[in-house]
């Protein structure tokens, strides 16, 4: 007897199923692209969107330390931040200060922290969708404390960036009632108020302390430790 024949199965090779499977492919590779054309075109038009200055908070006393009458600011600074969406600290600046350190809002006070942005960070001018910004904009916002709590006041978002911003103020590496102690130890006498000034000095970091007294004038490197001169205490970038 003859072996039984058995029927071939299709060749899965044959050009008719080669040019369906390439067609399929095609078609997933032009659906993908267009997605991901979609996205990118997506992702471009927020990035060239600028993030525009949010509405005000109103005047708080949650996080402000010895609100009113004893005021710490740099103890206060973390609460600043969070007044802000600009992240670079430029400077402090705390009139009426007494020489345990401390400011009383309600005595004519006078307290304000100020931020600012790294290039093209943070709320920016307002423009046409799609369109690139005129020059690099690094924005300014101050907060302060009034006699009502801590607030932020109005943001300048059409604040250039200095050809070469300086470095962001770092964290205060000492109290206000340290800078007095050096003040009462050069012959400041302890019963007057000062204005004292966290700023960024050419030799780095500084506080400038202001009293009315003839040796109450004088600027000491951010950790207190010495006294500086001359062009050292020159502000940057003010």
């Amino acid at each position: 007897m003859s072996a039984l024949q058995h029927p071939v199965a299709p060749d899965d090779g044959s050009p008719i199923r080669i040019r369906r499977t390439d067609r399929l492919r095609g078609l997933v590779i032009v659906g993908l692209t267009f997605v991901l054309c979609l996205l990118v075109s997506v992702w471009a038009r927020r990035k060239s969107t600028p993030v525009i200055s949010g509405p005000l908070a109103p005047a708080s006393t949650v996080g402000v330390v010895g609100f009113p009458k004893a005021i710490d600011i740099v103890r206060t600074l973390a609460r600043a931040r969070q007044m802000t969406p600009r992240n670079l600290l430029r400077n402090i600046v705390a009139d009426n200060v007494k020489s345990d350190g401390s400011v009383d809002i309600t005595a004519h006070s006078h307290v304000r922290y100020a931020f600012q942005s790294a290039q093209g960070e943070g709320p920016q001018p307002e423009r046409a969708p799609g369109t690139l910004a005129r020059r690099p904009w690094c924005g300014r916002q101050s907060v302060v404390i009034r006699k009502e709590g801590i607030v932020a006041e109005t943001d300048a978002a059409e604040v250039a960036c200095a050809s070469r911003p300086p470095e962001p103020l770092p964290e205060p590496h000492c109290s206000l009632a340290d800078i007095w102690t050096v003040a009462i130890a050069r012959g400041v006498p302890g019963d007057r108020a000062a204005r004292i000034e966290y700023y960024r000095a050419n030799a780095g970091p500084a506080w400038r302390f202001e009293a009315p007294n003839p040796r109450g004038h004088f600027t000491l490197y951010g950790d207190c430790k010495r006294v500086l001169e001359g062009n050292d205490a020159l502000s940057v970038g003010q």
